[in-house]
């Protein structure tokens, strides 16, 4: 925050200078003196110590007020830093394609991270992270890695980048745990696709529960809900993917426990969230926790 703003306190913070300014003439119809301060790329409302509380709790009073109608918060939001993300999924997942069929170390890759339900379950559970890097071929990585960009994006704009990244990872990751319990010991997979519908997922789940959250009409938040299913069953139900990819077969059950769990994921975030997103400091500790898990992961399985 700029050095004339430290003297001021934080009201509240958004992406969105529309709605920033809103605020503002809330707060100056209301005779709070406060300030628009800008703060790496969010929109801060700053008032005196003593303002502080009055203006969240006016600012609280007017959101409940207007609850229901459509904010600018709620409009679909442009690729600002989405891109970020999409750059590190699909720069990881080329390296991990490079690597594993070049196989340093004298080690086969595929062998060490595939995806194995009954080692997952009897004790190597990094697998389940380790099987999103590995591809049968280029055009299974191509597919992953520029569809699963577009998903990634948008959580990114969503969540942030670094909660986006983690959000789908560790998604993609425990879609792969319930897959593995819901098949049987001898069966194994490759592929990030689980991530990719755990990012659907989350984006139909949170703003299922966003929609729910402004109590909008029953049928009306279920929309995206829908829309989200709709897409799986579109896209889900493709060739050349997961389990024996180069075989042409498609493991429909990991892309549903994928869907699912990026549902729940989303909605939980959206409850937690509310309308709010985690400061770039916390993006930061999201992204490197994400980036730990992957190379823990890698250590684990190629040890």
């Amino acid at each position: 925050m700029p050095p004339d703003a430290l003297s001021f306190g934080e009201v509240a913070r958004t992406r969105h200078g529309r709605v920033a300014r809103d605020w503002a003439l809330v707060l100056a119809a209301l005779g709070v003196p406060c300030e628009i301060v800008d703060d790496g790329g969010e929109h801060v409302i700053a008032a005196a110590p003593a303002d502080v509380e009055r203006a969240r709790a006016e600012l609280r009073e007017y959101d409940e007020e207007n609850r229901g109608w459509r904010r600018a918060e709620e409009l679909p939001l442009a690729l600002e830093n989405g891109w970020i993300a999409s750059l590190a999924w699909i720069f990881t997942l080329f390296v991990m394609h490079a690597l594993s069929g070049a196989r340093p170390l004298s080690i086969d890759w595929y062998r060490q991270g595939r995806g194995d339900a009954g080692a997952i379950l009897g004790g190597e559970p990094w697998r389940a992270l380790t099987a999103l890097g590995l591809h049968a071929d280029a055009a299974h990585l191509l597919g992953n890695a520029f569809l699963g960009a577009l998903m990634i994006a948008l959580v990114a704009e969503v969540l942030g980048i670094g909660v986006g990244l983690l959000a789908v990872v560790a998604a993609g990751a425990l879609a792969n745990l319930l897959n593995s319990a819901i098949q049987t010991d001898d069966f194994r997979f490759i592929g990030a696709s689980t991530a990719v519908f755990a990012a659907l997922g989350i984006l139909g789940g949170h703003r299922w529960q966003r929609r729910k959250s402004v109590r909008r009409r029953n049928n009306a938040a279920w929309i995206p809900l829908l829309a989200s299913a709709f897409l799986l069953g579109f896209l889900g139900s493709g060739g050349g993917e997961l389990a024996g990819a180069r075989a042409g077969r498609v493991d429909v059950v990991g892309h549903v426990s994928g869907f699912v769990v990026g549902v729940l994921v989303g909605a939980l975030f959206a409850r937690g969230l509310r309308a709010t997103r985690l400061g770039p400091r916390a993006q930061g500790w999201c992204a490197a926790a994400a980036a730990a898990a992957w190379c823990g992961a890698w250590t684990l399985a190629l040890r």
